[in-house]
């Protein structure tokens, strides 16, 4: 066991290779002249870890230090897609940490993920003279005589009362305030050399901690990020190599992820599989309505109708948008779609809407009105042969729109306000076999419309209500 103070390490051990690593971060920083990581890859070998190139170049960044022996980074963010290995960078970290006096603090929404990196490491320090080890859940811990400690604790509790020289957040995309940091950067004022390291795979707009440091410009952190590059399509393989560094090296495969991403699009997933394996944000992680590629497939001319259309409405419950969408039958079988008004304010003046809408009337016309009783009853009022759509129907209303789409039953122009709006829309399940669409964290008044318009010109002659 190596036991060697920080402090005293020599010039040979800190020496890093002259050359990039195989396996850098597609977003990263480059090697530092000096670095710490021989002595992380004994600790590899001693827990018998295998690392693969990326796992050596995090590790390299993660350990890097300056002349005066600090850290070059004293904020480490290592962001990859599952199944990479990113704990396997944690072990040789953490064992090199309490060999050498070092005390860590882990801690994950998932407590699980710690846990497993605590019993191995746990295994190995069974066969150390003079280690202590408590394995009880919630009260994890490894001592050694010299005080090199490794503990977990659950975010709910926070850290506070404890003191610490590393500080591993995992998992970070997960949380989703500042509560816990705001908590547990205290418990490393008293080190001389203190690091916090994150981990995590992409996020979404909750995730706001993981948000902020990706945004933060400052040459104190170095953060790393294995990515699929933005501008590709989710199905580019190249990004596939680009987000999962271990392919070629460990038992990911292409050929198991084709089998994960053909899952996710069949099941409408597929901002899972961009999360999850391709390390890219998201808006939300919630099941989208139905997946930009097969609404970008429907653009293309309609014919006017030669009946009269529905017309679906919709405002947004805060009132601060309100859309208006045309639906038809075409002559070709598909269902013609297009919006008519798309306007927003703090308020949306709805009377005004009304009326234009209603001038509209005369050259346009429409058969039927569709709207929402909860959020559309005072647009609703400019208008004759109305009937309001919710509960069960809007669920059926929205796998009718859904499936239309996908097989190309809908043709749509005209239509930007849809969308624009679509990667914002989502599914909400109202029982094990049923779901209906609903807005994330941005308005969707415009395709709300659509679906109750298109649920009518489908559904031609459906009985109307009256507004009381």
């Amino acid at each position: 066991m190596a036991t060697t103070p920080l402090l005293t390490m020599t010039d040979m051990a800190l020496e890093a290779p002259e050359t990039a690593i195989e396996g850098a971060a597609r977003v990263g920083v480059p090697l530092s002249r000096y670095s710490l990581v021989n002595d992380a890859y004994s600790a590899s070998h001693d827990l018998g870890i295998n690392l693969y190139p990326w796992q050596r170049y995090a590790l390299d960044i993660t350990m890097s230090v300056q002349e005066d022996w600090q850290w070059v980074y004293r904020e480490v963010a290592v962001i990859a897609s599952r199944q990479n290995g990113k704990s396997e960078i944690l072990l040789p970290r953490i064992k090199w940490a309490i060999d050498n006096g070092r005390r860590v603090i882990h801690t994950a929404q998932n407590r699980l993920l710690p846990r497993k990196v605590f019993m191995r490491l746990a295994n190995h320090y069974e066969h150390v003279p003079g280690a202590y080890i408590r394995k009880a859940n919630g009260q994890e811990e490894i001592s050694l005589p010299d005080g090199g400690s490794y503990v977990i604790v659950a975010p709910q509790r926070g850290a506070r009362g404890l003191s610490g020289d590393d500080l591993i957040i995992d998992e970070l995309r997960e949380f989703e305030d500042f509560d816990f940091i705001a908590a547990a950067e205290p418990t490393l004022t008293e080190s001389l050399n203190p690091q916090v390291i994150y981990l995590s795979n992409a996020g979404t707009d909750l995730s706001v901690v993981l948000n902020d440091l990706r945004d933060r410009d400052d040459p104190s952190l170095a953060y790393l990020e294995w990515s699929a590059n933005p501008d590709r399509p989710v199905e580019d393989k190249d990004g596939w190599l680009e987000a999962n560094p271990i392919i070629g090296h460990g038992n990911l495969t292409l050929d198991k992820l084709e089998a994960l991403y053909r899952k996710y699009r069949e099941a409408g997933e597929l901002s899972i599989f961009e999360t999850e394996h391709l390390c890219r944000w998201v808006r939300s992680m919630k099941p989208r309505l139905v997946q930009q590629e097969y609404w970008l497939r429907c653009r293309g001319k309609v014919a006017w109708p030669p009946t009269r259309p529905a017309l679906g409405v919709n405002v947004d419950a805060q009132g601060k948008r309100a859309s208006a969408a045309l639906a038809w039958m075409q002559a070709d079988g598909k269902v013609a779609v297009t919006v008519i008004g798309d306007v927003s304010g703090d308020p949306v003046d709805v009377t005004r809407f009304g009326v234009e809408l209603q001038e509209k009337a005369s050259d346009l016309g429409w058969d039927q009105v569709a709207f929402d009783p909860w959020t559309d009853q005072y647009l609703a009022r400019h208008f004759a042969n109305v009937q309001g759509i919710q509960g069960s129907e809007f669920a059926n209303a929205s796998e009718r729109f859904v499936r239309l789409v996908e097989t190309g039953g809908l043709v749509s122009q005209w239509a930007d306000a849809i969308s624009d709006q679509l990667p914002h829309a989502s599914r909400r399940d109202t029982s094990s076999d049923s779901w209906m669409a609903d807005k994330g964290e941005q308005p969707i008044t415009a395709v709300l419309a659509a679906i109750r318009a298109v649920w009518l010109a489908a559904n031609p002659r459906l009985s109307v209500g009256e507004i009381y």
